[in-house]
């Protein structure tokens, strides 16, 4: 089974990082109706734009409609479906299941994929879902491999591999709510489990050293990706609409490796350099969640990106801060002081002597400003790494291939042009006998290699070529460009 893996994005720079990093699918969603109210989210224009920039470069789209519907927006919903389908979304992510059902009677032929919101973890929810029409289903984090399993051999099963975990069921969490009157399952949780909380025991408020009792740790399943790659779900999906374009790219272009690698080689281990910049981009500690039976998902001690450690304080006063480094710093990098879990961008960085540096290596002894009063000894994480920001801002290119012959006569020029999809060709009078210059070989392939800014690079090139023609080379340029164009917009489809 071909597995699939879908990322997350939040705005349209990310969904170029996804794409241009290797993605199958990505999953996003429009401005309202969607789990994630205050991502940047996508409007009408920019979800067409979004959904014809990935099929042309053979990347699905789902958008997520996975709020809970009320009565009075229906009208308006039902509205802004017919929209999705007219602009050729490859699946709607819904989780109520009166919309589910609903869609599937209005419109047969979309394909509906039961969000993780509609908390399934049972084989009788599954048939459940796949009578109204479902035919995918994210199922809970809560679930472990071997249920999974077992529930995919029923329907097309979605699994979280990497990011967030929430710390109560899937989709039945209402302590935003209640608290804060913003609903999860409306989009606008205010994750209030990511807050400091005091714990009441016998009617006696217990001394804890660590108040975050109920923040999770990040889910990454990295070190059991053979073992996915080996079961019976069909995509993995990484958490994160709220991530930046960095994080996107980079978490893309990490599992498309690790897939890639044991499709080709039946192997797929995680380098210990990419495991540290895993860290550096984001993490609040990592656990192998519910999903490999690890119930150890809290981190009690902050719900902070926690970078990685690489020094500690040996001495401060109200001015510099001196720092015993155990790995690499770099001016505008970003640390965290544990003690005090206060963080800095380090703008100025000064070597033992005091004199400005650019970068220290391991081992070296640094000083910092004191921007944060600074007042106890402290270890030092870093969390941002401001030359692998800068290493992951750069867009990879992503090119087509597409093989181009050529059947040239006396007043003939046919281009014919293939993606191994999509066929076009092209016909034109503009072969004339020659009676003074004759058009050579090697000036028609320059001109048909100027492939230039389009998403396509033509990977085989065959001519047949009459003897004793003319053919000025801008027909050929004009000619050219209408067969990119003509392709382009049959992928957009």
């Amino acid at each position: 089974m071909q597995k699939e893996l879908l990322i997350p994005v939040g705005n349209f720079e990310c969904l170029k990082y996804a794409v241009f990093n290797g993605c199958d699918a990505i999953y996003l969603a429009g401005k309202q109706y969607g789990a994630r109210a205050y991502a940047g989210n996508f409007t009408l224009e920019e979800l067409k734009m979004a959904i014809s920039f990935c099929h042309l470069y053979d990347v699905k789209v789902y958008v997520a409609l996975n709020i809970m519907i009320f009565e009075r927006e229906l009208k308006n919903v039902i509205s802004y479906v017919d929209y999705l389908v007219s602009i050729n979304v490859d699946a709607l992510i819904v989780s109520d299941l009166g919309l589910i059902s609903y869609l599937n009677e209005l419109y047969p032929n979309l394909e509906i994929h039961a969000s993780t919101q509609a908390h399934t973890f049972n084989i009788n929810q599954i048939k459940f879902l796949k009578n109204l029409g479902v035919k995918r289903v994210v199922v809970d984090r809560e679930l472990s491999l071997q249920k999974i399993n077992e529930l995919a051999n029923i329907i097309d099963i979605e699994v979280f591999i990497h990011g967030a975990l929430c710390v109560s069921y899937s989709g039945n969490c209402l302590m935003s709510y209640m608290i804060n009157k913003r609903s999860g399952n409306r989009g606008s949780c205010a994750q209030v489990c990511r807050l400091p909380f005091k714990l009441e025991h016998n009617n006696k408020i217990l001394d804890l050293k660590d108040k975050y009792l109920l923040s999770t740790k990040e889910l990454n399943t990295s070190n059991h990706i053979e073992e996915l790659l080996k079961s019976n779900i069909k995509s993995f999906k990484v958490e994160g609409r709220m991530k930046s374009p960095s994080y996107v790219g980079f978490i893309t272009r990490f599992y498309r490796n690790l897939i890639d690698n044991y499709e080709k080689n039946k192997e797929a281990l995680v380098s210990d350099e990419e495991l540290e910049k895993l860290k550096v981009i984001f993490n609040r500690e990592f656990t192998d969640g519910y999903l490999f039976n690890n119930e150890n998902i809290y981190n009690m001690k902050t719900p902070n990106h926690q970078g990685i450690l690489i020094g500690k304080v040996i001495s401060y006063d109200n001015k510099k801060i001196k720092i015993k480094l155990f790995k690499p710093l770099s001016q505008e990098d970003g640390i965290r002081f544990t003690s005090i879990d206060k963080g800095m961008i380090v703008n100025y960085l000064y070597d033992k002597n005091k004199k400005l540096i650019r970068e220290a290596s391991k081992d070296d002894i640094v000083y910092v400003d004191n921007k944060i009063n600074l007042k106890s000894l402290s270890d030092v994480r870093k969390t941002i790494d401001h030359k692998l920001e800068l290493e992951l801002k750069k867009l990879p290119v992503k090119k087509i291939p597409i093989n181009v012959n050529l059947d040239i006569s006396l007043n003939n020029f046919k281009l014919y042009v293939t993606d191994g999809k999509n066929e076009i060709i092209v016909e034109d009078n503009i072969a004339l006998h020659a009676k003074k210059v004759v058009t050579s070989k090697e000036e028609i392939i320059k001109q048909i290699n100027k492939t230039g800014n389009t998403p396509f690079i033509i990977n085989n090139l065959k001519i047949n070529l009459e003897s004793n023609l003319f053919i000025p080379l801008s027909k050929i340029n004009e000619i050219r460009r209408k067969a990119l164009e003509m392709l382009e917009r049959k992928r957009n489809t």
